[in-house]
């Protein structure tokens, strides 16, 4: 009885697995020989999640705009600069924009932006009689880095770092006896802005943007080509 005993349990005790092995056994011996088991864990892996958005496909914007005020005014002679002449009020057409951006990624584009611009001012002398107009006009070509963050399914709120060149540019004072005087403005431009873009219609968006360096607000029309 003994010996049929031995038998059945080394029979019924056989080897246990659930799931994978990841670890080494224990076990007992009996006169008849060695027998071994195990009892084995795993762990689930869970399943990656997938992103609600879809997949991003590079786009080309082309875009118009027009700042406000006009910068470049900062470059007129101040006072007592020209004969200690005074300089009045400035008024000015421009900044208006050009760019075009490639998207290359969700997040970020590169493009170049373009300006023209022109200011100008009157200058009297110290009986407050006019003396003549000091103007500068500017063309300028920037390098133009933007970075997105979308806000909702047609706004997206986007930051813009343009630097260049200020070229073809003068700045000119005529007296009223005819007399020009030129002045080198400075070569460089830059352009830094917070705006938004929002969907107006299908590849069309318009966009509204305050910042400093051409201008302190700008706003446009922006069009995408995929």
């Amino acid at each position: 009885m003994m010996f049929i005993s031995v038998v059945i349990i080394n029979v019924t005790e056989a080897q246990v697995y659930i799931g994978g092995r990841i670890g080494g056994g224990f076990g007992y011996g009996s006169g008849m020989g060695r027998m071994r088991y195990g009892v084995h864990t795993y762990s689930r892996r869970q399943p990656k999640k997938k992103s609600n958005e879809p997949p991003f496909k590079p786009v080309v914007y082309v875009s118009i705009g027009y700042g406000f005020p006009n910068l470049d005014a900062s470059q007129l002679p101040d006072n007592n600069y020209i004969n200690n002449y005074n300089k009045g009020l400035s008024s000015s057409s421009g900044p208006i924009t050009g760019a075009i951006d490639y998207r290359f990624s969700r997040n970020t584009s590169i493009g170049v932006m373009t300006t023209y611009g022109k200011v100008s001012a009157p200058y009297t002398n110290s009986n407050n009689i006019n003396v003549g107009t000091g103007s500068i006009e500017t063309w300028s070509a920037l390098l133009n880095l933007m970075n997105y963050a979308p806000l909702s399914n047609t706004a997206t709120m986007y930051f813009r770092v343009a630097f260049g060149a200020n070229i073809n540019s003068t700045t000119t004072f005529k007296d009223v006896s005819g007399e020009t005087l030129l002045i080198s403005p400075a070569n460089f431009a830059y352009q830094v802005g917070l705006g938004v873009k929002l969907d107006i219609a299908k590849n069309t968006a318009l966009f509204a943007e305050a910042g400093y360096g051409k201008y302190i607000l700008h706003g446009g029309l922006s069009f995408a080509f995929k």
